[in-house]
């Protein structure tokens, strides 16, 4: 899977797509099953994607959403904005495990 070698640079350490895997495995955080378009409509912005990758994408596999704690609203998607726009485009629901933003500030060290 070509989505496991995201990483984000910190400037003084690297962040991987698998440590953000990890830590949600490890707080055996579920996976949600919602609207695609609903999901985008709460994010509040148009994806850019590359249509040729985004119907290559794999909506089986759950996208990673930042959600915000304390008013509940997603932020961003940290990985799977393709599959996200392939769900749309078929008009079908997206699978999304939550990645809180105060824990994304830990991970990340913001």
């Amino acid at each position: 899977m070509a989505g496991l070698k995201t990483t984000w640079d910190m400037g003084d350490r690297v962040i991987h797509l698998t440590d953000v895997i990890r830590y949600l495995n490890k707080r055996k955080r579920q996976v949600y099953s919602i609207p695609a378009r609903a999901l985008a409509k709460m994010l509040g912005r148009r994806l850019e994607t590359s249509r040729k990758r985004t119907m290559r994408a794999d909506i089986s596999v759950p996208i990673i959403v930042e959600v915000d704690r304390q008013s509940r609203r997603p932020v961003v998607v940290l990985d799977g904005n393709h599959r996200l726009a392939k769900a749309m485009a078929l008009n079908t629901n997206v699978r999304m495990r939550i990645l809180y933003s105060d824990e994304r500030d830990k991970l990340f060290g913001a």
